[in-house]
């Protein structure tokens, strides 16, 4: 299958890549999808060379500038020189694409009137964090958005994954800390600065905090549980249902349920944001403050079956969230 991926990469060295710090996950993420299934017959354009771990090194990325710094959606393709994107538009003006994908369609329509023109069928993704949906394209081809919410027919829910590269082999059976020391929203606690030290403060961690932000969908969950550590999702149960339709969710609001003690251990000022906070977490915290302290070799006595929790959900990930199945099942939405 020939593919055109559409990105809004502007591709313009003269100028300083600041659009980096506007990264869409959600492009990015899908690209790597649908090369991890037919490989250099997807044509990324304009070229989303932050990906590539050769072009990225000859363009001397810095990933500080990068939202994320990059951690998990960069440094996952190779050979982009090697990808023929000459000649674009000629080319879906002759049939020659059997799918066009616009990869952030509300950033970039590169090529509509010619793709809509043209024999190609045509996926529209949008992967904003909020609720709108850009109903001018729907009658060209399948949309898919990213925080849905409303029910319309010809729009298919879609969500974030992971590169199956990334994920953890195996958990790690050696905790240092009950909870993650990242804490979101809690910028000082923002200290890691290469992948890997990311990674291994999960990997190292039983649970790790997060929470709807911007958006319900969020990069953050799939880390933590690509690393084998348990999510502690606050506010799950809120979650609409087409938002985040392949996390396990009804599972995490199990895990939180039982697990809900274990904010209290720590000071909730520091873990919760205000609209999380409930008196009974205060009382809590005050029993848990003078009374006896919460350690990972005690909760872990009391817990045997945590470590089957890890794997499950580490399992879960490896079958269910990663790009190439994200792919497959934009292709079957397609069909």
């Amino acid at each position: 299958m020939k593919i055109l991926f559409i990105t809004f990469h502007k591709d313009d060295e003269k100028k300083k890549p600041n659009f980096y710090k506007f990264a869409d996950y959600m492009c990015d993420l899908t690209l790597h999808g649908f090369r991890e299934l037919y490989g250099a017959d997807v044509i990324d354009y304009p070229g989303s060379w932050q990906l590539y771990k050769d072009e990225a090194l000859k363009r001397k990325l810095d990933k500080n500038i990068i939202f994320g710094k990059g951690f998990t959606y960069t440094n996952i393709l190779n050979d982009f020189d090697k990808i023929d994107r000459s000649d674009i538009e000629n080319k879906i003006k002759s049939n020659y694409f059997d799918l066009i994908v616009y990869g952030s369609i509300r950033r970039s329509n590169l090529f509509f009137d010619q793709a809509i023109n043209s024999k190609s069928k045509i996926i529209f993704i949008d992967g904003h964090d909020d609720t709108l949906i850009d109903k001018n394209y729907l009658k060209h081809g399948v949309y898919f958005k990213r925080e849905l919410q409303e029910n319309i027919a010809s729009v298919k829910s879609i969500s974030f994954a992971v590169p199956k590269s990334k994920i953890l082999k195996s958990v790690d059976n050696e905790p240092a800390d009950l909870i993650a020391p990242l804490i979101p929203g809690r910028s000082k606690t923002y200290i890691y600065d290469t992948e890997d030290e990311y990674y291994k403060m999960y990997q190292k961690s039983i649970f790790a905090i997060t929470y709807k932000k911007t958006g319900w969908d969020c990069m953050r969950h799939y880390e933590i549980l690509m690393n084998g550590c348990i999510p502690l999702f606050l506010d799950i149960e809120s979650c609409p249902k087409k938002i985040m339709e392949d996390m396990p969710k009804q599972r995490l609001i199990e895990i939180k349920n039982r697990f809900q003690y274990i904010f209290n251990s720590e000071n909730p000022f520091k873990i919760f944001i205000k609209k999380f906070q409930k008196k009974t977490i205060i009382i809590d915290y005050l029993k848990y403050k003078f009374g006896s302290k919460l350690n990972i070799s005690n909760f872990l006595k009391k817990n045997t079956d945590v470590f089957e929790i890890k794997n499950n959900l580490l399992n879960y990930t490896k079958e269910k969230l990663t790009t190439e199945v994200l792919a497959k099942k934009i292709l079957k939405e397609l069909n």
